[in-house]
């Protein structure tokens, strides 16, 4: 029997099904790549009036999975070179700019998302372009009192760009180009600005712009990350399977792909660890980790697995202890945020298969 073909057929009857316009899936661990399967279409064509075939180099809107992608490994290797440190706090990179009730945030809190920043707020809806989005984001209010709890929070990540960027120099597009794809060989995975030309040519569709009325192809989805220029530290990368494989080879390699120490290991292995035992969800250095049955990892896989999910579908989960690693790229969000497309429970689906799958496989392998 082929490899996986379980796996497989989940994501093809979600595609056949119509709860998917497509899908891009890969399956691998440190010694080989399993799995590298496409499905569907990039929107559904009745809707549309244009759609084309997924293949591996599709582009999706990575949504979320920036925050590892990008924003995480950026920070590790400031972090690697002695340019940030995790017990840092805020006046450290913004100075007088911080008020009392936020002096004493640190940049492990804006990792582990237990920083008191609210998950949520519309910059578009309290700032004009050109505002200066660190400075709002100083002086709103907190959800919380810092590290009391974790809420899961896209305006901490936001802000830890903006400090990202004071460190680097750089905007935060130009830091991951430079400190992440370039040197992971991710050729065609970067920020989609929207004062450059953008080429749409095979890149799955999401929602329409809720401003324009115009489809959401190869310009970013999350509303906060468009008032950015499509930079933004919660949301912005695009990427396709064959990129998002070598970044998924790199996560498993514990910070290595190919010989190329992005992350040290030391840090890297650190960085996976459990820092919210107890609250709601479990989380790393800027991973989201494994988290029992109602979590995107479902029981069945590796317990101790990393990864991270994105809102417009995409995901990427990885096994510390095997390698193993899943990628599934969609955009379930297209034609509309609204419509159930399943895709949580089918993440937990293909996660459970491709664990027992992978058992097999693995027990069938020669001792050495």
């Amino acid at each position: 029997m082929r490899p996986f073909k379980k796996t497989i057929d989940l994501v093809r009857q979600a595609v056949d099904g119509g709860k998917l316009a497509g899908a891009a899936l890969a399956i691998g661990d440190r010694d080989r790549l399993y799995v590298q399967e496409t499905f569907g279409r990039t929107s559904f064509p009745e809707l549309t009036g244009d759609s084309t075939p997924v293949d591996s180099r599709t582009l999706y809107d990575m949504a979320s999975v920036t925050k590892i992608m990008s924003t995480t490994m950026v920070a590790l290797r400031f972090i690697a070179d002695g340019r940030m440190d995790l017990a840092d706090m805020l006046p450290v990179y913004f100075g007088d700019m911080v008020p009392p009730d936020k002096a004493e945030i640190t940049l492990f809190q804006l990792l582990t998302h237990t920083s008191g920043f609210p998950a949520e707020i519309r910059l578009e809806r309290f700032l004009k372009p050109g505002d200066d989005v660190a400075d709002f984001l100083l002086h709103a209010p907190l959800a919380y009192a810092p590290g009391s709890r974790v809420e899961y929070s896209c305006m901490g990540f936001i802000l830890l760009a903006k400090a990202l960027e004071r460190v680097g120099g750089q905007s935060l597009d130009e830091l991951a180009r430079r400190l992440v794809f370039e040197p992971l060989g991710m050729a065609r995975t970067g920020y989609h600005r929207l004062d450059r030309p953008i080429d749409p040519s095979n890149t799955a569709y999401t929602e329409r712009d809720h401003l324009t009325g115009e489809w959401l192809v190869g310009r970013v989805h999350d509303e906060n990350a468009r008032f950015q220029n499509g930079v933004s530290g919660n949301a912005g990368v695009f990427s396709d399977l064959e990129d998002c494989v070598r970044f998924a080879r790199m996560l498993a390699g514990r910070g290595t792909l190919e010989g190329v120490e992005l992350i040290p290991r030391i840090i890297f292995d650190r960085a996976i660890q459990n820092y919210t035992p107890g609250m709601d969800e479990n989380r790393g250095l800027g991973f989201h980790l494994a988290n029992g049955h109602f979590s995107y990892s479902g029981l069945f896989f590796d317990q101790s697995a990393f990864g991270h999910t994105g809102f417009t579908g995409p995901h990427m989960l990885v096994s510390p202890e095997t390698g193993l690693y899943v990628v599934l790229l969609n955009n379930r969000v297209h034609p509309d945020r609204t419509r159930d497309s399943g895709n949580l429970r089918l993440r937990r689906l293909v996660h459970t298969q491709a664990a027992i799958e992978y058992a097999r496989i693995t027990a069938q392998k020669p001792s050495t």
